[in-house]
């Protein structure tokens, strides 16, 4: 079940918040799970069982972790826990993927093959085991008791607005909300503003600029051109910053209806002045992760320069890993790897020179680069598509003209990623918040944003949201 779909939008989240607040408080955590379990199962119901089962197994060995007190038994709990953790990622996200590289190297070899694998890969994978694993560092790391209960703990694993494509929460950052919290009408109000806003944003932006965005990526090297491939390039770039910071803003927003404050998760990323510096606003939540639970582990900033680099490199390897098993999201991770690499050894020290302009316009074009590799099909269609970007093909290709929909997203996209914080107008805002009818202008402006998005959902083709498949 999507948040952009109609089923959500006027049946079960409806009827989900209009129980919730009729419950008393009491019986609202056993209920937002019983929901959360409906909501995986109606898009999942072949793995609900896998998921609840391995649920149920971190709670006992968070149990197992926090009352031991033999810290050799409490490292080999964290390391099955870990394992089996990974073990499930492996299998259903990675296993066709060795299978496949494998038998090319067999074939190569003229040996036998194996047989294909064809396993279903479950939705939100990724981000639950990242979640799982969360919890059990931070027991073992006492950063927080373990969850009271399975109830509560499924709470934490299965809260459905976050669910399938994050953010990743961290089990400190939300253990004392899980025991308790209150919601105002001010939480329901500003988290439906924020819903709407990332439905807009889906809507209205990124599926709009999509349409251009698969036109270009569909075209052979021979029908490229230069000039389509920095439109499909720019247009990509832009479609999925709005479509996952949109699907975060929807998540954030439902959470915050129901009293939790999940933290936030982009940060204006195309108005960083480095690579280092955007992945401080890009996926916050995953960058964070990394830093925290591999990058730190493995030395941080406190050993050996080599080794240092080669630690940041390897995170960034796997990041790229994370996100899907095919060799472009693993050249993406290395992409990444090298410049976040580049940054430390000389160029942070330089951009201090430099104009921010530059800096940003730099770092920009870097990093719709890189989303090439990570949009491309295969690595042969990253390179032909790099050749048509700095002009190194024969064929100028036909060029594909853009529909006004698509230029009025366009204009509206970059504009909202790129203006700048304009003095008077923070001022503005800041004045806004004060007044007695804020609460009735966002209300209003809500059901603007409503009413057009159910428009545009009505009138096209129905599209989910890019990082359900990672």
């Amino acid at each position: 079940m999507l948040f952009n779909s109609p089923i959500f939008l006027f049946a079960f989240a409806p009827l989900f918040f209009t129980i919730y607040f009729s419950l008393k408080p009491s019986l609202r955590n056993p209920f937002i799970v019983a929901s959360s379990i409906a909501f995986y199962a109606w898009g999942e119901p072949s793995f609900i069982g896998v998921v609840l089962f391995s649920a149920a197994t971190d709670w006992f060995i968070g149990n197992a972790l926090y009352q031991s007190n033999h810290e050799r038994k409490k490292r080999s709990l964290l390391a099955f826990g870990i394992c089996l953790n990974v073990a499930v990622l492996a299998y259903f996200k990675y296993a066709g993927f060795f299978v496949d590289n494998l038998n090319d190297l067999l074939l190569n070899l003229n040996l036998t093959p194996f047989p294909a694998l064809t396993i279903a890969l479950p939705i939100g994978v990724s981000f639950i085991v990242f979640e799982k694993i969360t919890y059990l560092v931070d027991i073992h790391r006492k950063l927080g008791p373990p969850a009271a209960s399975i109830t509560s703990y499924l709470l934490y694993v299965l809260l459905f607005p976050k669910l399938l494509a994050g953010p990743i929460v961290k089990y400190h950052d939300i253990c004392n909300q899980l025991r308790a919290r209150t919601p105002q009408l001010e939480d329901v109000i500003e988290g439906l503003f924020r819903f709407l806003i990332g439905l807009g944003k889906k809507v209205l932006l990124a599926d709009t600029m999509q349409e251009a965005v698969d036109q270009v990526f569909a075209l052979s090297a021979a029908d490229l051109g230069t000039l389509n491939a920095w439109l499909g390039m720019v247009c990509f770039t832009l479609q999925i910053y709005f479509d996952f910071s949109g699907y975060s803003d929807m998540a954030i927003g439902l959470a915050r209806m129901m009293g939790f404050r999940l933290l936030e998760n982009f940060n204006r990323p195309y108005t960083a002045t480095s690579i280092t510096e955007f992945w401080r606003r890009w996926h916050i939540s995953l960058s964070t992760w990394i830093r925290e639970y591999l990058y730190i582990p493995l030395g941080g900033n406190r050993v050996a320069a080599w080794r240092m680099y080669c630690n940041l490199w390897m995170c960034f390897v796997l990041c790229g890993l994370w996100h899907g098993a095919s060799w472009t999201f693993v050249f993406w991770g290395m992409f990444h790897g090298g410049l976040l690499i580049i940054d430390k050894v000389w160029w942070l020290e330089i951009q201090k020179t430099l104009p921010r302009f530059l800096n940003v316009l730099t770092t920009f074009l870097l990093v719709m680069f890189g989303w090439v590799i990570f949009r491309a099909e295969s690595l042969d269609q990253a390179l032909f598509y790099f050749q048509a970007l700095l002009g190194q093909t024969s064929s100028k290709g036909t060029f594909i003209y853009l529909g006004n929909n698509v230029k009025a997203a366009m204009a509206a996209g970059l504009l909202i990623c790129f203006l700048p914080a304009i003095p008077w107008l923070e001022r503005w805002k800041s004045s806004m918040t004060a007044l007695p009818w804020k609460q009735e202008c966002q209300l209003g402006l809500a059901l603007v944003l409503l009413i057009v998005s159910v428009a545009k959902i009505s009138i096209t083709t129905f599209n989910p949201f890019m990082y359900f498949r990672f």
